[in-house]
């Protein structure tokens, strides 16, 4: 498969890019099928110049551009699909705001359990305070009951 990608030129520390047509196997520096244009990121704008007909044929008949070339040409309006968005590290500021939240979303659950217990076991010492005053009732009403069932048997 044909790529659309950079190859270096320049000096050691002052690179400059030619835009090429290679294989994808084929070294970053080594062989090419066209030479499309060039970049140099050291000017202040970043120079950018292709041969535009020539892009868009070689597009045209399938050249996938690499990841970088494709930001490039979307850039200068040759491609209309919008480049992928690289992922990246979190910043430490992002790291910290992610860690913050999640520790609040935790001591809000740890807070909905302790309320949740707090109401179960209120729960339960009523039910508990409920059950020991109906069994006193119970033995009084009893105690009633046999009394009065003693009285209408004489």
């Amino acid at each position: 498969m044909l790529r659309i990608r950079l190859r270096r030129t320049g000096k050691k520390k002052q690179p400059q890019y030619r835009v090429v047509v290679a294989d994808q196997r084929a070294p970053r520096d080594g062989d090419f099928v066209e030479v499309l244009g060039h970049y140099n990121p050291r000017t202040e704008p970043s120079t950018l110049v292709l041969k535009e007909e020539r892009v868009k044929h070689w597009l045209s008949v399938g050249a996938q551009p690499s990841e970088t070339v494709h930001r490039m040409l979307h850039k200068a309006g040759l491609t209309e699909v919008e480049p992928p968005a690289r992922t990246t590290k979190q910043s430490k500021a992002e790291r910290e705001a992610v860690e913050a939240a999640l520790r609040a979303e935790s001591d809000a659950a740890a807070a909905a359990v302790a309320a949740a217990a707090e109401a179960t076991a209120a729960a339960e010492a009523a039910a508990t305070e409920a059950a020991a005053e109906a069994p006193e009732a119970t033995t009084e009403e009893a105690a009633e009951s046999d009394d009065s069932g003693e009285e209408s048997k004489d």
